[in-house]
């Protein structure tokens, strides 16, 4: 059960017992004053009325105990009980008394709600009281003033009710405001608190990590300035094979000292003859483009040799039909000089000998022309061959300049190679004088190596008096971390 649910189930159950014991005193007025009313409204009704309001608050409270709807229900049979007390008891002196008894039950639900209807309604049942009082009462002048001064006392207290009501519920609310602000105040600086443990927790667990890890590193320096107190004791043995072992360096580097100047001056000299056979390939480079220059020229010469060929061939061609046409016209001739008989004899003999001629000028232009066709033949079989000799001098010209290309990058590497080889001398002769130093270095570190000695033993005392503080100072923490870890888990 929440709060809320708690204080409306309390609040119910004691109007209810007060709302009990009112309506029970109303029920024993309403029988004990039987004999002397007057009015319409008899006794038997009244009753009647009231139990029936009687058993609705026992039903309302039994079902809505633990809702506010059960206040609603109680007020209203309280107003409704007090309605037929009022109307039915006008003979009576001082029923009036049972409203303030009906407001003191709302005052406490601390509800504006239910305390102004409440009001209203007995303000309402004590001004219809008025009415019925001079209408049916028998001592209407002797109480005259009495019930109009209940009348008006019974409207101040229900405006004094709902004032008190609303000036509660407004310091109410205004508490409760305050508590929420004081509660919200008070959860941030529990929660600043508890962050502020949980941080200081942390750190304690951080610097208790620390702390331990710190231990275990003054251990391990303790262990460490040991073994090199014995390192040391080891360093001076093998400072003395040092030494030896330096000056058989120092030969060394002599003689390698003496062998890359010899590298030295070899590199020299093979940059001298590679430079001169760079020199030798861009002549015959010169010598290639001037061959490729005259096979071109030659392999144009040799087209127009074709060309010339072709054109003493198509003359050859024109003889032969001039001779066949010749042959044809003393052809021609002879059968003339055969038709003219005697006559024609001497013109025939000039046919023949033309027709001989033509023979033997077309015998000779088939031989020109089958020369001409072997001396084409040649000529194509010489133009291949030059274009190949073409495409090979320029191959050649190709292949020299890529030669001469990797002659100038193994120049480079060379003249690389060159300076390489300068400073590794250079470098030789400064490790020689850096061997020297060291030597001179290992003197001194032979004395140093006994004083580092000494200091190792004072170090290793002082490693072990840091241990045993470290120690101390881990069990403070330790007991802190736990003071911290208890104050933690209690908030």
């Amino acid at each position: 059960m929440s709060l809320k649910d708690k204080h409306i189930f309390e609040s119910n159950k004691l109007a209810f017992w007060f709302a009990v014991i009112v309506q029970v005193f109303q029920l024993m007025a309403t029988i004990l004053y039987a004999d002397q009313r007057v009015g319409f409204v008899n006794t038997a009704f009244m009753a009647t009325c009231q139990a029936i309001v009687f058993v609705i608050s026992i039903y309302g409270f039994a079902r809505y105990r633990r809702r506010t709807r059960g206040r609603y229900i109680l007020m209203g049979c309280l107003v409704c009980s007090y309605f037929v007390t009022m109307i039915g008891s006008v003979h009576i002196t001082y029923m009036w008394a049972f409203g303030p008894v009906i407001l003191m039950n709302s005052l406490l639900f601390t509800d504006t709600t239910v305390t102004i209807i409440a009001s209203v309604a007995t303000i309402v049942i004590n001004i219809l009281y008025v009415p019925l009082f001079y209408r049916y009462s028998v001592e209407v002048a002797d109480r005259h003033w009495a019930v109009l001064t209940d009348a008006v006392f019974m409207i101040l207290v229900s405006f004094m009710s709902i004032v008190y009501v609303r000036l509660n519920e407004r310091q109410n609310h205004e508490t409760i405001e305050e508590i929420e602000a004081a509660a919200e105040k008070q959860e941030e600086s529990a929660k600043i608190m508890t962050s502020t443990g949980n941080q200081i927790a942390a750190k304690l667990e951080d610097a208790n990590d620390a702390m331990e890890a710190l231990a275990e590193k003054v251990n391990s320096s303790a262990e460490s300035a040991e073994q090199i107190s014995q390192s040391i004791t080891l360093t001076a043995e093998a400072i003395q094979t040092q030494t030896e072992m330096n000056s058989n360096i120092t030969e060394s580097l002599d003689q390698i000292a003496h062998q890359t100047r010899a590298m030295r001056k070899n590199s020299e000299e093979v940059t001298e003859n590679i430079s001169e056979g760079n020199a030798l390939i861009k002549e015959l480079r010169e010598k290639s483009n001037e061959a490729s220059t005259i096979n071109a020229e030659t392999a144009t010469m040799t087209e127009e040799l074709q060309g010339s060929a072709a054109t003493v061939k198509d003359i050859v061609g024109t003889i032969l039909d001039i001779s066949g046409q010749t042959n044809l016209l003393a052809l021609n001739a002879s059968i003339e000089a055969a038709r003219a008989g005697e006559a024609g004899k001497g013109f025939a003999v000039v046919a023949d000998e033309i027709r001989a001629l033509s023979e033997h000028t077309k015998e000779s232009a088939e031989e020109i022309e089958s020369t001409i066709d072997e001396l084409i033949n040649r000529v194509n079989t010489a133009s291949t061959n030059m274009q190949r000799s073409v495409d090979s001098a320029t191959k050649q010209g190709e292949m020299i300049v890529e030669t001469g290309e990797k002659f100038e990058i193994i120049l480079e590497k060379v003249t690389d190679l060159g300076r390489r080889v300068a400073a590794i001398s250079d470098n030789v002769e400064g490790c020689v004088d850096a061997n020297s130093k060291v030597m001179d270095a290992i003197s001194n570190l032979s004395a140093t190596s006994e004083e580092v000695a000494a200091s190792s033993e004072s170090s290793i005392n002082i490693n072990k008096e840091c241990e045993n503080d470290m120690e101390i100072t881990k069990n403070i923490l330790h007991e802190i971390l736990q003071i911290s870890r208890k104050s933690i888990s209690k908030i």
